[in-house]
């Protein structure tokens, strides 16, 4: 077990020694982390054999009272980790490349094994308040990698912003907990002998749990989680940090939104899945509609978007929709959905650091010019990373037998047969939901390919682009390859995770090729707009809607400008005049209390003659009232 300890450990060391050795000289911050979590790899891979021969690699102990911490290893975890420690790995190769140049690489290095480390500590935690402390550092790390250039204005704005937003969530989290251990923990129900808060406990007695809280408390409970959920995996309403933690480093953009943070919420959700089932087929349904609705919104603010980054982003948050949408439908496949959600966590994690990563050679050649517009021609000039960028793009639009072809389409199928198993059309909205966001998908992201690589570069930085070295794109071209070729695990996959084969339903052939002739219409109307070069003759913002989704359905005003500057600003000021007053009145009563305190001091003069003439005035006091009380 001391092995499986090590995937945690390694990461974990290795941040202050990357930097401490980086101090003294910079390059090594860069080994020393892809070293540590290579290591982690290794182990992982091990894990991963020892857990296919059914070994479950589970080990507590007791932290207080009836509360612990330790590891829980199955095979969705081992999953988890797999993906987890191989996408950070190149994203950490690349980065010695991208930050090659930067002077605090050895901070970058050091904060980044530590959010590896966070997130690894995450996934394999045996208890959910440990679960939750490991989410706490992820949260806490992604605020200083977001901030990394804290000289730029906007980096550290960006940083507050994400770090504020997701609290709403933890603090949901946090509350989901609290009633979930008070409720176990006073029940006599439920024997606790391995902790209330263990994980393994909770997802193989999660009818018992249902017994000791009953189905509101529970329904509770899981809205909680799902709220925390909500805020680290930017769903409807808490999306809106993602596209403003752009301002940090596109590698961190690569780690936060591929592998990692934003990952953590829907692993949430799967990793305690039962407690979400035995909460109500309304609580599914909220999953479904939720994750569905997300996916459509956020594909819909990406088709007005110009930054690459900003892009890429508002589609990160639209492909978690999908995975959230795809845990709802446990009608259709029972608790095999873990599979088709974690089945595209894992896929997404490979084409959107690809994608990242692309986009972040192609920043380094034009000195940081984010605006597609002022791209064009890149095709020719960046052919290597261009042509990566061209194999995360058909992956992501999910092009006939690429990975995502066969995740993001089966989700879309189990959303029908999941309106089929409902019989009202309130079922249907999460198919049409996914079905129109998958248009949007193709919408945003050819946009996004034809302004980047075809036509005539449209800046002078444009014209004088070249590719990054060889060594630069070989991480690159192992998620390449991984984003081509993993459709191919997807059966394997299935079975692996949920423990049990899965088959997958079909669905008519009509409903099936839908996203296919959307893919197809999607394609040619986007070349015949941007590839062409006639969207520089159009004015978008007389088209009906543009203006709004311009300014992102205006949500940032909401939250910004009526919520927090006339909504908590206030309140918080006027609670601070409070507090100045209350804290004003206890000083005045103590410094009474002083006051009468020093008086009282000045009679403890130390003469003896006093103290007498003292007592005896009041014993003759005292004689007095009584004889004029009428005596004893």
């Amino acid at each position: 077990m001391i092995l499986q300890w090590l995937i945690l450990l390694s990461p974990l060391l290795a941040a202050p020694v990357a930097f401490a050795a980086g101090r003294w000289k910079r390059g090594l911050s860069g080994i020393i982390a892809s070293l540590s979590i290579a290591i982690s790899l290794a182990i992982s891979g091990i894990t991963y054999f020892g857990v296919v021969s059914g070994i479950t690699y589970y080990e507590r102990f007791t932290w207080f009272y009836n509360l612990g911490y330790g590891i829980y290893i199955d095979h969705l975890a081992v999953a988890m980790v797999l993906m987890v420690t191989f996408v950070s790995l190149m994203i950490h190769l690349f980065a010695m490349y991208y930050m090659g140049k930067d002077p605090n690489r050895h901070v970058y290095f050091a904060e980044t094994a530590l959010f590896t480390a966070g997130m690894i500590g995450l996934v394999i935690s045996s208890n959910l308040l440990e679960f939750f402390m490991f989410w706490e550092l992820v949260g806490l790390c992604s605020y200083l990698l977001i901030g990394f250039w804290f000289f730029k204005p906007n980096a550290t704005a960006a940083a507050k912003k994400a770090f504020i937003v997701t609290r709403i969530g933890d603090l949901l989290f946090l509350i989901g907990l609290v009633v979930l251990y008070q409720g176990l923990t006073a029940s006599t129900v439920v024997a606790t002998s391995q902790g209330p808060l263990n994980i393994e406990f909770l997802i193989t007695h999660a009818g018992s749990v249902l017994n000791a809280l009953g189905r509101t408390r529970l329904f509770f409970v899981s809205l909680m989680l799902l709220g925390g959920a909500i805020g680290k995996s930017s769903q409807f309403p808490l999306h809106v940090w993602i596209p403003d933690a752009m301002e940090g480093p596109t590698t961190v953009s690569a780690l936060i939104h591929a592998a990692t943070m934003v990952t953590a919420g829907i692993y949430l959700v799967a990793r305690v899945y039962p407690l979400f089932v035995a909460s109500g087929p309304d609580m599914l349904y909220i999953l479904a509609i939720l994750g569905s609705f997300t996916a459509l919104f956020a594909g819909t603010l990406g088709i007005v978007m110009n930054d690459i980054k900003r892009i890429l982003a508002y589609s990160t948050i639209s492909q978690l929709g999908y995975m959230l949408a795809a845990l709802g439908f446990y009608g259709v496949y029972g608790s095999g959905v873990i599979g088709l959600s974690v089945y595209q966590l894992v896929v997404h994690a490979f084409f959107k650091a690809l994608l990242f990563m692309s986009a972040g050679a192609i920043l380094i050649a034009l000195m940081d010019l984010r605006d597609v517009r002022k791209m064009g021609g890149l095709w020719r000039r960046m052919p290597l990373t261009v042509t990566l960028l061209f194999i995360g793009s058909i992956t992501l639009t999910a092009v006939p037998f690429t990975a995502g072809f066969f995740s993001k389409d089966a989700i879309i199928s189990a959303s029908w047969s999941f309106y089929q198993s409902g019989g009202t059309y309130v079922y249907g909205l999460p198919w049409v939901f996914l079905e129109i966001g998958s248009l949007m998908t193709v919408l945003y992201t050819f946009r996004m390919f034809f302004l980047v690589a075809l036509g005539k570069p449209r800046s002078h930085l444009a014209e004088h682009a070249k590719d990054p070295s060889l060594v630069a794109l070989l991480p690159l071209a192992a998620l390449a390859v991984l984003s081509l070729i993993f459709g191919i695990f997807q059966g394997s996959f299935y079975d692996f995770v949920n423990g049990s084969a899965l088959v997958l339903k079909s669905v008519p052939i009509s409903i099936e090729i839908i996203p296919l002739v959307f893919l197809v219409a999607g394609v040619f109307l986007t070349y015949f707009i941007f590839g062409t070069g006639l969207w520089q003759k159009v004015n978008f913002s007389a088209v009906p809607g543009y203006r709004t989704l311009k300014n992102k359905y205006y949500l940032d005003r909401l939250f910004t400008n009526l919520i927090a500057e006339r909504g908590i600003l206030p309140a918080a000021g006027a609670f601070g005049r409070f507090e100045d007053s209350y804290n004003s009145g206890n000083e005045r009563a103590g410094r009474g209390v002083l006051s009468f305190g020093s008086y009282l001091r000045k009679l403890q003069s130390g003469i003896i003659e006093n103290y007498f003439l003292v007592i005896v005035i009041s014993i003759s006091l005292i004689f007095i009232i009584i004889d004029l009380m009428g005596g004893f």
